[in-house]
């Protein structure tokens, strides 16, 4: 929880962003850091993570692995999942409420009331922050897209990773795969290592027609360098080098290939690690929300001991698609149930098709603004043959599903805003 202060001060900054505002621009940003004596262009080490699924796994491989090496690592995310300090990390430290009302002032004198939106403004404040807070390297995740975002202002990045690039806000990107992929690429930047996990064979040709002509040294995951599970041990190797550690504690295969890419990406850039540090880096390495398995907490005070409670906020194709996987191997006899809603700008077909022969049954709760009606929800589950049910909230679901089975394995799902309420919950 902020101070009141703080979340007042939040909320004001809430409201420069309506709904629906979204802007793609770099114009003001690059007016306001101008106006903050351009604190972007004096980070060293800048990694810019972009793509579309496990960003923040990849941001976080990178800091624990660079961290388990005794480099100072500052990181920059979003969305949050708990609290708004999340978002600016100070080697291993998030922004203190004080720090953060410190950098309102220095920005909003910066701003002169001049039109911002909240991402711009936020972004401002992390790479001022950062200059002012120097460490060895700087964390970098892409927001919304690529050319227009906030990101695309570092000129000279030492390294570029993509991650897998799937549909998603497509009503900003889009409407087609081949726009989504262009806008994803078009904050790469020449004269950079640039790092791409694995893509579908059609959107891998998409990207490479996007990069063909810049001057980059290019790695790819499945050409370049390979990752495989053996043994229940990750194996990662490369031209030069081969490695064999434990496998991430971050559950998910898809996890393998996030590890992989942050040890490539920062091998490329002649870091020296060595094979006890990676090895720590991997399994140290933690994500709240992103198939979390809830072992304690008031959440469970809702259930049965032998209920299994996983949270994830996860929202689009592929990343359903990934869940499902790690369900279906998990889920032996056990019947699965989930708490659900999900944005409007969001495909709640797409994401839940995986599950369709997979869920017994569908809680869908009641959430914000923004979310979808109980009854539009249910309306789209019910066509893809899925038992659905309305429930106000999500301690209510839970309680429910452990009354029809009490060793049911439970999913909270769909958003990263319905997973930080529960977690809210769980304290």
């Amino acid at each position: 929880m902020h101070n009141n202060k703080t979340q007042f001060i939040l909320n004001q900054l809430y409201r420069l962003n309506p709904p629906g505002r979204i802007e793609l621009t770099l114009d003001r940003i690059k007016r306001l850091l101008k106006d903050l004596g351009n604190p972007e262009k004096k980070l060293k080490n800048v990694i810019i993570v972009g793509g579309t699924n496990g960003k923040g796994s990849t941001i976080e491989f990178l800091r624990s692995i660079l961290s388990e090496n005794n480099y100072s690592v500052n990181v920059y995310t979003s969305p949050h999942v708990l609290s708004f300090n999340e978002r600016i990390n100070f080697n291993g430290k998030y922004i203190t409420d004080k720090q953060f009302e410190e950098y309102v002032i220095k920005i909003d004198k910066a701003n002169s009331g001049k039109d911002i939106t909240f991402y711009e403004y936020i972004s401002s404040m992390a790479f001022i922050a950062f200059y002012e807070n120097p460490a060895d390297f700087n964390l970098i995740e892409v927001g919304l897209g690529g050319v227009g975002d906030c990101a695309a202002v570092f000129e000279k990045p030492v390294g570029q990773i993509l991650t897998p690039i799937s549909l998603d806000h497509l009503e900003y990107l889009g409407p087609t795969i081949e726009d989504v992929v262009k806008n994803k690429t078009g904050i790469i930047k020449e004269n950079t290592n640039l790092v791409i996990s694995r893509q579908k064979r059609s959107i891998q040709k998409i990207i490479d027609k996007e990069i063909a002509k810049k001057k980059l040294k290019k790695y790819i995951l499945g050409e370049d360098f390979q990752v495989a599970k053996e043994n229940n041990r990750m194996i990662f190797q490369d031209q030069n080098s081969l490695h064999d550690i434990d496998l991430p504690k971050m559950n998910g295969d898809f996890q393998l290939d996030n590890a992989s890419t942050a040890i490539k990406m920062l091998k490329s850039l002649n870091i020296k690690l060595d094979n006890e540090s990676i090895n720590k880096g991997i399994i140290n390495a933690s994500i709240i929300g992103r198939i979390q398995i809830i072992h304690k907490g008031n959440l469970r005070n809702n259930i049965h001991d032998e209920n299994m409670l996983i949270l994830d906020g996860s929202h689009n194709e592929d990343a359903g698609k990934e869940l499902s996987s790690f369900l279906e191997k998990l889920k032996g006899k056990k019947n699965i149930y989930m708490v659900f809603n999900m944005l409007k700008s969001k495909n709640i077909e797409n994401y839940l098709k995986y599950f369709s022969t997979l869920i017994n049954e569908i809680k869908v709760i009641k959430c914000d603004d923004g979310f979808y009606e109980v009854k539009d929800a249910m309306s789209k589950i019910s066509k893809l043959g899925i038992h659905v049910n309305p429930s106000k909230n999500v301690s209510s679901a839970l309680s429910q599903f452990a009354i029809q089975d009490p060793e049911a394995i439970i999913v909270i799902s769909g958003s990263f805003r319905i997973i930080g309420k529960a977690l809210e919950l769980n304290k």
